[in-house]
């Protein structure tokens, strides 16, 4: 079904064709995930112990990590940022520093990735249509897209064989003329003949 209707077809494509620069955005999300729960859990540990939180966000990694997701989904975070800075007053530095990084710059960042090959792929569908005078563009877009290069071969193929049906119509053509010329010569040629040289 999928196949079938071409804007779905193309969102799947554009999807699979980013999914490299996918991967190494959500590496660079681990990362910064993974610097920040180890701080915070160094920083905040024994929060819930004292009774300063409601739940027990930061006392081991694993719960850090599950926090600091709520945190990046903008999820009731400045709930937990409002207790912990009851004990700590410093503590909207990291917060902040943690949603600014996460929740704006890299969930933003693949969205922009994901549109970049929606737009991508319009660009080569006009490009199909209507023709495009740069050869370095043309150039990207086959290295991008294998199955361009192939429809482009396809084509071709079929192209070759029109000249080549085109040249052999041309040949015959040619050779019927002359044999028409020639049929043509030697009928003159032999009325001529019967005809005789007029006599005055």
């Amino acid at each position: 079904l999928i196949t079938r209707i071409k804007v779905m077809k193309n969102l799947i494509l554009a999807l699979f064709s980013v999914i490299p620069r996918m991967f190494a955005i959500g590496l660079l999300l681990f990362l910064v995930s993974y610097i920040f729960a180890v701080m915070f859990t160094q920083l905040f540990k024994d929060l819930y112990e004292d009774g300063h939180t409601d739940y027990n966000y930061f006392s081991r990694l694993d719960d850090t990590f599950l926090t600091l997701f709520q945190i990046m989904t903008l999820d009731n975070w400045a709930d937990i940022a409002r207790q912990v800075m009851s004990v700590y007053a410093w503590a909207w530095a990291p917060f902040i520093a943690f949603v600014i990084i996460t929740g704006f710059v890299v969930v933003n960042l693949i969205i922009a990735v994901i549109c970049d090959a929606v737009s991508a792929l319009e660009d080569e569908e006009r490009a199909k249509l209507y023709g495009t005078n740069e050869e370095e563009s043309t150039e990207n877009e086959e290295s991008q897209h294998p199955a361009l290069q192939e429809d482009v071969r396809e084509q071709l193929d079929v192209l070759e064989t029109y000249v080549d049906e085109l040249t052999n119509m041309q040949e015959q053509t040619l050779r019927t003329l002359q044999i028409l010329t020639r049929q043509l010569e030697e009928h003159k040629e032999a009325k001529g003949i019967k005809d005789g040289p007029k006599q005055d």
